[in-house]
């Protein structure tokens, strides 16, 4: 199966079928949850301190906190030009990444997040008890000028089958093709040109980002991060 990223659109052949299927036929506008009343556009690509009013306290008693990441220097495709067929196996910061939430029994819409960090509880189920499921699949350039991503819903079946294993929510197949082909998108000048020996390595990560002790109760909040 691949996936063709067409804009904001993308089709894939199944395999054990001659038929075209639609997978994520449109990629939804993932949106940054802001003050009520703002003006934040969906995606927006920068938030720094003091651009937006802290979330409202619940109770008079809470406490809100912001922090700083550390000065990060992205990636620019010059850094790479004479070196697609000598990547390596590393990280390197690039656009941003995607991430999804799972809290009161559902999904969220989904964030792209410019910076390479996450917010996590000191207790979360992933730190502590290691709950979490990764997979890992590759995006190429191909000789039409498109850009592939191979078998995303393969990916999707096994991640599904690793939640189950650890009583996990699981990620819906269509939004975990959507999740890849947004982040691929976002951050798709950095795909290996064709002729190159190399390819965009894509992470999904499903993790307990949820406060856990003991293996039980589960975490009620977790996190699906796709990575590039």
């Amino acid at each position: 199966m691949l996936v063709r990223l067409l804009g904001k659109t993308a089709t894939c052949t199944n395999r054990l079928s001659t038929s075209p299927c639609v997978a994520a036929a449109s990629i939804r506008s993932f949106s940054l949850v802001g003050p009520e009343g703002s003006n934040a556009q969906p995606w927006s690509d920068l938030e720094l301190p003091g651009l937006r009013a802290p979330p409202a306290q619940v109770t008079p008693d809470e406490e809100v906190y912001s922090y700083l990441t550390p000065g990060i220097r992205k990636t620019q495709v010059a850094d790479l030009k004479d070196k697609w067929d000598n990547l390596g196996f590393q990280i390197r910061p690039m656009n941003g990444h995607v991430i999804f939430r799972w809290a009161n029994g559902c999904w969220d819409t989904g964030t792209f997040v410019p910076a390479p960090y996450v917010l996590l509880h000191i207790n979360s189920g992933a730190l502590h008890y290691g709950v979490s499921v990764f997979e890992g699949l590759k995006a190429f350039s191909c000789k039409d000028g498109r850009v592939r991503i191979m078998s995303p819903k393969m990916n999707a079946a096994r991640m599904q089958e690793g939640a189950r294993k650890l009583q996990m929510p699981e990620v819906p197949t269509e939004m975990f093709v959507e999740g890849v082909a947004e982040c691929v998108r976002r951050n798709v000048e950095f795909v290996p040109p064709y002729g190159n020996q190399a390819s965009m390595y894509i992470r999904p990560l499903l993790f307990a980002s949820g406060h856990m002790l003991g293996l039980a109760p589960l975490a009620e909040e977790n996190s699906l991060l796709v990575t590039v």
